[in-house]
């Protein structure tokens, strides 16, 4: 693949029923891999366009719903998952074979959606004050839960759109990226306090709005 074409290559992630809905609760792991992407890296260096192919169809629907879950904005979201795998494809030399794939691709998408909220003056960046920390438990309806047979997917979809940028990015990144307080500290170049602060107003913001799914003292 070259950067020209990485428009046509990365797939719509979310194609068929309600797109933002969807994304917003799909929990898609990162892919089970027959040849180990270290592989297809490697041949990519060499010039072997077809392995990042391969790179592409692998990671496209995870990356594609970090953007989304940070943006959320289909439109934008697509954008933001083109433009990481055009900058995976123009730096894959410098890429540190001792780190997970995804977890670079993971670090591009997340700071290309940083980007976008600022030119967009959708997120602010001042520090929320510290102190208030992690209230405990995740006590919101799991995003991660199958839950098809409610309105909670829409429900849950509306919530997360109107929570603040910032807010929005640390819990899509912890929530369903998984990524501990460090690394979220370091992908958004905040104080682990100023995240927990963040998690903690999420949640807490969450919970008003999902409180009908609440279960009830």
């Amino acid at each position: 693949m070259t950067p020209s074409s990485c428009g046509s290559t990365v797939p719509d992630a979310t194609a068929g029923g309600n797109n933002e809905a969807r994304a917003a609760v799909d929990t898609q792991s990162e892919p089970e891999a027959g040849t180990p992407d270290l592989e297809f890296v490697r041949r990519a260096r060499d010039g072997d366009t077809t392995a990042f192919d391969e790179l592409v169809r692998r990671y496209a629907a995870s990356v594609f719903k970090v953007a989304w879950m940070m943006v959320h904005n289909h439109a934008d979201a697509d954008d933001i998952a083109q433009e990481t795998f055009v900058r995976a494809y123009r730096s894959i030399h410098s890429y540190d074979e001792r780190f997970r794939l995804y977890t670079w691709l993971r670090r591009i998408a997340v700071n290309l959606s940083l980007n976008h909220l600022k030119r967009s003056s959708r997120l602010r960046l001042v520090p929320l004050p510290l102190g208030d920390g992690e209230d405990g438990g995740a006590d919101i309806p799991d995003p991660r839960s199958d839950c098809d047979t409610s309105g909670l997917r829409h429900d849950l979809g509306q919530a997360l759109a109107r929570l603040p940028a910032d807010q929005r990015a640390v819990f899509t990144l912890r929530v369903n990226e998984e990524m501990s307080y460090g690394e979220i500290s370091e992908a958004l170049k905040i104080p682990v306090g100023t995240v927990m602060s963040r998690l903690n107003r999420a949640r807490t913001r969450l919970r008003e709005l999902l409180r009908e799914y609440m279960p009830r003292p």
